[in-house]
């Protein structure tokens, strides 16, 4: 049977519950991949796309925190390097014009104000004391205020590059939480919508669209509207077929092949084969197979052999019957004897021969059949005597004597 190639043929879906606002494509027209064929008003399409957008929205917030604590964080690197490089205050407000440094920087330029200022007093008294103008105590006053404003300095300078890393790394998990929830929510529109990485089409959102739940389906093949299933204001469920659109410049031919002739086909991928129908005049055409099945029909018995043909002419239709002749091996040199000399001893094929007056049972080993001949495989030699009539009798003799 002619049947559509499976590569060249797809059964378009309804996404989501909806209606349909409009249907574009009737059957027998030809489309190119893209083209629209329908509108659906869906809410859980709406709600899907919304979710995208505000995990959109999400991630832009994270973005932007993170840069702000990015630049607090750098900008306090810089203070803190201005600082061990000893600069006055003048000059690192100076270099660091226009660079965020947060909480950290008032506080760093002030403790690092105190520390300078504590330094110079330890080094002026230290000065005077050495020439015996003021108390020792007092030199080792101003010299403990200057170690504890050192001390101070250096705790704060810990504690901010500490807290502005922190932040700043709090910030990027923020951002890759709000990544993967984005990429979360636009794969789940992409598998309610059918779009894939080559068809992406309903993905495209924008937060000004006023209508969020309506999506165009696109036909995702070039090919002809085979069947429609919906007219406009229909209301459709997720999973209800709206078209078949297929391409049918090729077909594929379904044939049969029984367990009888498993072993003498010779067909494989890529041989060519004839395929004929009754139904449409034109001398044999050429197939090839695409592939023969390795899983019996159990209805049947019998396994695929699927052919390609090609049909850029348009003569032959799915569903038309066909004949395949293909290729077969020719069994030479072998015995065979009619089916009806067959029969089962004791669950042993045997068949009875003539020896002198009487007929002896001996047992074979059998082949394939074909047209009512058996081949027999072992048992037997060329010239012997078969019964091919009464051998059922002979059988049901032979089982009588073995009672008495």
């Amino acid at each position: 049977r002619f049947v559509y190639d499976d590569t060249r043929h797809v059964a378009l879906k309804a996404p989501a519950d909806g209606v349909l606002l409009s249907v574009m494509a009737q059957v027998g027209d030809s489309v190119v991949k893209g083209d629209a064929v329908a509108v659906l008003q869906s809410p859980s399409i709406g709600e899907s796309r919304n979710r995208v957008l505000t995990a959109q929205s999400e991630l832009e917030l994270a973005e932007t925190r993170l840069r702000w604590e990015q630049g607090i964080r750098n900008g306090v690197r810089n203070l803190i390097d201005a600082i061990k490089g000893e600069q006055s205050v003048k000059q690192i407000k100076a270099s660091l014009d226009g660079q965020s440094t947060g909480d950290f920087g008032g506080r760093l330029l002030t403790t690092y104000s105190t520390s300078r200022l504590a330094s110079n007093l330890s080094r002026s008294v230290g000065a005077i004391g050495d020439t015996g103008a003021i108390s020792g105590r007092i030199v080792q006053e101003r010299e403990s205020e200057r170690q504890q404003a050192a001390a101070s300095l250096t705790a704060l300078i810990e504690q901010s590059r500490y807290e502005t890393d922190q932040a700043t790394a709090r910030a990027q998990a923020t951002v890759n939480a709000a990544g993967r929830k984005l990429r979360i929510a636009q794969q789940e529109l992409a598998t309610m919508i059918g779009s894939t990485p080559f068809s992406s089409g309903g993905l495209d959102i924008s937060p000004n669209d006023p209508d969020l739940s309506r999506l165009i389906i696109e036909s995702p093949i070039n090919g002809t509207v085979e069947q429609r299933a919906f007219s406009a204001t229909e209301r459709v469920s997720a999973q209800d077929e709206l078209f078949i659109i297929a391409d049918t410049t090729r077909l594929w031919v379904e044939a049969d092949i029984r367990g009888r002739d498993w072993d003498s086909i010779l067909a494989q991928k890529e041989t060519t084969v004839r395929v004929t129908t009754p139904l449409v005049e034109c001398p044999p055409q050429q197939a090839t197979v695409v592939f023969v099945g390795r899983q019996v029909d159990t209805t049947t018995g019998a396994i695929p052999l699927v052919a390609s043909i090609d049909n850029a002419d348009g003569i032959f239709r799915p569903g038309l019957f066909a004949r395949i002749s293909v290729p077969a091996g020719i069994l030479r040199n072998v015995i065979t004897v009619p089916e009806s000399a067959l029969v089962d001893l004791d669950g042993q094929d045997s068949v009875f021969i003539e020896e002198g007056e009487a007929y002896v049972p001996v047992a074979v080993d059998v082949g394939s059949a074909n047209d009512g001949r058996i081949e027999i495989r072992r048992g037997l030699k060329e010239g012997d005597a078969v019964v091919a009539s009464g051998a059922f009798l002979l059988k049901s003799e032979l089982l009588l004597e073995g009672e008495d």
